[in-house]
C-alpha cells in the first residue's frame, strides 16, 4: 500500500463567507496541490473539504498521514465522534442534528477505504506545509473577491506608492524557542492586512525602570559599568529589571539605592514617561523617573555579580555630553534631555 503525507487547511473571510480550501500530496518526490473556492461558505466546511477533497483524488487505497491544524476534523476521528454520530443517525449526544452531515458521511466513507492517521498540527506555526496550505487558501477567497469594495480595509500592494492602508498585524501563532533569566524569545507569525504571513522573532522582557537622580548642587548620579552586548564599559543612570508585577516605581527607587546608595522620599520621585528602546523586535518597555535634591546617601547594596561603580557629575556637563552624543546608551540620553526641561533644571546651565 503506497504512503501518501496530506497538508490541509481552510480559510474563510467572514464565518459564514467566501472561503477557500487547499491540500497538499506528497508521494515520494512527488507534489500535487488542489485548492478552490466557496462564495458562501464556513471555516469548518473549508477544512473538511480540503481533507474531502485530496481523499478523492486518491486513485487507490493508501496509507495517509492527513495533517490539519482544525481540532474539529482531527477529533471527530481521534476521539470517536463520528462514529458514534453515525450510530445515532448523525445526531450529536444533545440530539441536535450534526453540522456539516453531507461533508462527515463522505469522509467517512473514504476513511473506510484509506488506512488514515488524522494528525493534529498547531495552525500557522513551524510547519511549511500548513502555512503553504493557508496561503493559498486565503488566496482562494481573495483573488475572488479582490474587486469587491471593502471599506474597513484599504491596501496597497504597489510598492512604489505611498502605503495608506491598515497597520496592525494579527499574532496567529506563537512559539517560545527560548527562555531564560532575563528574557525569553518568541517566535510568531503574523498576518499583515494584505493577509500575508510574516515571522517575528520577539524578545520579550518585563520591562525596566531608570532614574535621573539630581541633588541640590546640581550634580547627577550615574553607574558605570562594562556591558558584554556592546563589548565596552558605559556610563548611565541607574536602571534595572522589573520583576514580575512589580511597580515600576518600586523598581526605580530599589535600583537607586542598590546601585548607588542614593534614597529619597517616594513622593519626591517624577515620572519622566516611557520609551521601546528597539520596539521593532524587543517588548522591553523602560519607565523613566526624575528626582531632585533632598536625597540621602547610604550605601550601595549591588547584585552578586554587579560589578559597577557609581561616579557624580554635573548636571549640565551630562546634558551638555548627551546633546554632542557623547552618551551611548539610549536610556541615559533620553532620560537626561527628558529631566533638562523639568523646572527644577531649567534656566541657565553654568
Amino acid at each position: 500500500m503506497k504512503h501518501v503525507d496530506i497538508y490541509t487547511d481552510g480559510a474563510c473571510k467572514g464565518n459564514p463567507g467566501p472561503g477557500g480550501y487547499a491540500a497538499i500530496l506528497i508521494y515520494g518526490k512527488k507534489e500535487i496541490v488542489l485548492s478552490g473556492f466557496e462564495p458562501d461558505t464556513t471555516n469548518n466546511r473549508m477544512e473538511l473539504t480540503a481533507a474531502l477533497k485530496a481523499l478523492e483524488a486518491l486513485k487507490e487505497p493508501c496509507a495517509v498521514s492527513l495533517y490539519s491544524d482544525s481540532s474539529y476534523l482531527v477529533n471527530a476521528f481521534n476521539e470517536s465522534w463520528i462514529y458514534n454520530w453515525e450510530a445515532k443517525n448523525w445526531k450529536s449526544t444533545s440530539k441536535d442534528p450534526v453540522k456539516n452531515p453531507d461533508l462527515f458521511k463522505r469522509l467517512l466513507e473514504l476513511s473506510r477505504v484509506h488506512a488514515i492517521t488524522w494528525i493534529h498540527v498547531k495552525g500557522h506555526a513551524d510547519n511549511v506545509y500548513n502555512n503553504r496550505c493557508d496561503e493559498i487558501a486565503v488566496n482562494e477567497y481573495r483573488s475572488r473577491i479582490k474587486d469587491e469594495p471593502d471599506e474597513s480595509v484599504t491596501v496597497v500592494d504597489d510598492v512604489d506608492v505611498p502605503y495608506k492602508g491598515p497597520l496592525d498585524e494579527e499574532i496567529v501563532s506563537v512559539t517560545k524557542r527560548f527562555s531564560g533569566k532575563v528574557f525569553d524569545l518568541e517566535e510568531r507569525v503574523v498576518r499583515l492586512p494584505d493577509g500575508e504571513l510574516k515571522n517575528r522573532e520577539i524578545i520579550v522582557h518585563n520591562g525596566g525602570a531608570a532614574i535621573v537622580a539630581v541633588d541640590s548642587d546640581r550634580n547627577i548620579y550615574l553607574v558605570r559599568q562594562y556591558r558584554s552586548a556592546a563589548g565596552k564599559t558605559m556610563l548611565e543612570i541607574p536602571a534595572g529589571k522589573l520583576e514580575n508585577g512589580e511597580d515600576p516605581l518600586d523598581a526605580a527607587i530599589r535600583e537607586l539605592k542598590e546601585e548607588t546608595g542614593i534614597s529619597a522620599s517616594k513622593k519626591k520621585f517624577v515620572k519622566l514617561g516611557t520609551f521601546y528602546g528597539t520596539p521593532g523586535y524587543c517588548s522591553e518597555k523602560i519607565h523613566l523617573y526624575f528626582v531632585f535634591a533632598d536625597l540621602r546617601q547610604g550605601k550601595p547594596h549591588r547584585d552578586r555579580g554587579e560589578l559597577l561603580r557609581c561616579e557624580k557629575i554635573r548636571f549640565d556637563d551630562a546634558y551638555a555630553d548627551a546633546l554632542k552624543g557623547n552618551f551611548e546608551d539610549s536610556k541615559t540620553v533620553i532620560g537626561i534631555c527628558l529631566a533638562a526641561s523639568r523646572p527644577e533644571l531649567a534656566g541657565d546651565q553654568n
